[in-house]
């Protein structure tokens, strides 16, 4: 309470405690892979599931009433998944183009790898690593049930360098560990965490990011992102990280609904716009 008051303000800081206490709409995302917006819309209704579109983020649906989405076909057969609307902004502010070649270095479970996927229309690379071998097979049977075939998954620490892979990529990602500061409403549990043992996280974040950044190719970008709202866990990273490789900057880029231009890197809010808690930067590496 007291960060959140110093950050954002007492009245705003009042307002996104109070949605941390409140249930939150489910948000699906329509596989372009296998289907339009309309048919999984009447699909879904069929399937006696309540849904509106988002109210500014195209082909994605607020939902409830669906139970166990597992038992719904649309869901089984890989005609939609499961993403906030903040983790699909990440995918957009990356931006790829069917034929890029993506490294998304932390990215269990795998929605954002899922997202650039759909973005790519399938066509491309993505190679999607983490460090726990059980979570590469969740990643494995999440994109054959959505009938991604453009992705490899690998297992390996975003703090170590794979040299064959330097200056490779069109794109890196990095969705870093983080303290969830963002994401309370929606995993409870954080709440209870000790802010003390969240002092070494920025170590590991800038770690990756550093360790990144050397998959980058030329003219290529880079994408950090973390779903919390604390500054020396976001922006302070990411400003110190340009001071150390003056090869990158911050870029420009636009993010639909109430968000718009953004100049580099903003954080999401909850009260603000409607999504979890969450930091997208977007950086590119110089020609």
């Amino acid at each position: 309470v007291e960060r959140l008051t110093a950050l954002v303000g007492e009245q705003e800081a009042a307002a996104f405690l109070r949605l941390d206490n409140e249930p939150v709409p489910t948000v699906i995302q329509v596989n372009p892979l296998k289907t339009a917006p309309a048919e999984l819309e009447n699909e879904l209704r069929s399937d006696g599931v309540r849904l509106v579109p988002h109210p500014w983020l195209e082909g994605c649906f607020e939902v409830t009433g669906t139970g166990d989405l597992e038992r719904l076909s649309a869901f089984a057969s890989g005609r939609c998944t499961v993403q906030d609307a903040a983790a699909k902004l990440t995918a957009l502010a990356a931006a790829p183009k069917a034929g890029s070649f993506v490294i998304d270095t932390c990215a269990a479970p795998g929605g954002k790898s899922f997202a650039m996927a759909m973005c790519m229309e399938g066509k491309g690379h993505i190679l999607s690593c983490d460090m726990e071998e059980h979570k590469l097979r969740l990643m494995e049977a999440g994109a054959e049930r959505l009938g991604i075939e453009c992705m490899e998954v690998r297992l390996a620490d975003g703090r170590v360098c794979d040299e064959a892979l330097a200056e490779k990529a069109d794109i890196v990602v990095c969705d870093v560990p983080c303290s969830g500061l963002g994401i309370i409403r929606k995993k409870p549990d954080i709440r209870y965490k000790d802010m003390a043992s969240l002092a070494s996280l920025p170590a590991i974040q800038s770690a990756i990011l550093d360790n990144a950044s050397r998959y980058v190719r030329r003219g290529g970008t880079l994408v950090y992102s973390t779903c919390t709202v604390l500054p020396e866990e976001n922006e302070r990273v990411t400003d110190a990280f340009l001071r150390a490789h003056p090869d990158f900057t911050y870029d420009t880029f636009a993010l639909p609904g109430p968000i718009g231009t953004v100049e580099g890197h903003i954080t999401l809010w909850p009260q603000r716009h409607g999504t979890d808690g969450f930091y997208i930067c977007r950086m590119t590496r110089k020609e």
